[in-house]
């Protein structure tokens, strides 16, 4: 019984030593060239130099040189720095990583690379970083860059908030976000979120969406990617270089990046013009108007309730000069493969006449 008791004690003092030991010790190095230990006002510190790489709980570190805390378990490295932590790998000039509130610091050419259980990556660059291992939290600041492989996003902004749990970010300061493609898609905004449960993008505020082909500025906007599906809000005015579109809300829909309708809702009006014309003297509005397009080209207008519209044709050698104002129901306009003005037909309670003349 006297045995056991002493081999007991033994025992627990074995394990008391090992765990002061590991409080000392809260990293386990695999290399380091030079290596000094010191103490400063109770604090361990070691000092490492050279092919520096040491686990630190369960997170990878490789740096040129490094200092670690023992205590107060803060680990500063310079150099180099690599950190990989289960779907992150993390690069910077310097990080400092603070385990017992589990921070990690970034600094100098910060590359982030998230990785998704399909193989697909997501990848962050900035001045500066801080990334909350235990809230799954990111955030870049300063001159940030990021891109997604799988949904051909890249984004810019001055910084960059993104909960990886929520599937949820936002980019503030100048935010630009483009869809990359044929006919790629850029847009600007006070504020850019990204929900990916969802598949959503939302602008808010001073929104500008470009294409080689157009562009729109509206209050507010809503990308879903699954759909391919904007949807403009806020008094939303679209400018191309033949024609200029207000309406209180725009839809457009795309397929592989490439416009194919789009759909304009309450008090629509569209100024437009010929390429011959220098100025847009022709206009319709109405209560609702659908536009469809053809490889990128609008191929068809359909004009609907309350329409009113107004067209004036130069002379030429193929036509001859008129001036038509028509109200009506519905107004059909229809468009060659070069963009030309072919047919327009308006029906229904038409008042006044529309002639067409072509020699």
């Amino acid at each position: 019984m006297k045995k056991r008791l002493i081999g007991s004690f033994l025992l627990i003092l074995f394990i008391s030593l090992l765990a002061k030991e590991k409080e000392l010790r809260p990293y386990r190095l695999v290399n380091a060239d030079s290596l000094i230990a010191t103490k400063v006002d109770n604090e361990y510190v070691t000092h490492l130099s050279g092919n520096v790489h040491f686990f630190y709980g369960e997170t990878e570190f490789f740096s040129d040189f490094a200092r670690i805390y023992e205590k107060k378990k803060i680990s500063s490295l310079f150099g180099n720095v690599k950190v990989f932590d289960d779907t992150l790998s993390l690069f910077a000039d310097r990080v400092d990583y603070y385990r017992l509130r589990e921070e990690i610091f970034l600094n100098g050419n910060v590359f982030v690379k998230e990785v998704h259980s399909d193989s697909t990556f997501r990848t962050f660059e900035s001045e500066r970083a801080e990334y909350y291992r235990d809230e799954r939290k990111f955030v870049a600041i300063d001159d940030v860059r990021a891109f997604d492989q799988k949904e051909k996003f890249r984004g810019k902004c001055g910084y960059l908030n993104y909960d990886i749990a929520a599937g949820y970010g936002y980019l503030i300061k100048n935010p630009v976000v483009s869809v990359e493609g044929e006919d790629s898609l850029a847009i600007s905004a006070e504020k850019i979120e990204y929900f990916n449960d969802f598949k959503k993008i939302t602008a808010s505020f001073n929104v500008e969406t470009k294409s080689t082909e157009f562009k729109i500025n509206s209050d507010f906007l809503l990308y879903f990617e699954n759909e391919e599906k904007a949807i403009f809000q806020g008094k939303p005015v679209f400018r191309s270089e033949l024609a200029r579109a207000s309406a209180e809300e725009f839809q457009l829909k795309f397929r592989d990046k490439k416009i194919i309708f789009a759909q304009l809702t309450d008090s629509c009006r569209v100024d437009f013009k010929t390429e011959s014309e220098e100025t847009m003297k022709n206009w319709v509005t109405a209560d609702l108007m659908k536009f469809y397009f053809s490889d990128g080209k609008l191929s068809e207008c359909r004009a609907e309730f309350n329409v009113k519209s107004f067209y004036r044709q130069e002379k030429s050698e193929k036509k001859d000069f008129l001036i038509n104002k028509a109200d009506g129901d519905k107004l059909i306009i229809t468009l060659d493969t070069e963009g030309k003005l072919e047919t327009i037909a308006i029906k229904k309670k038409v008042s006044g006449k529309y002639k067409f003349f072509k020699k």
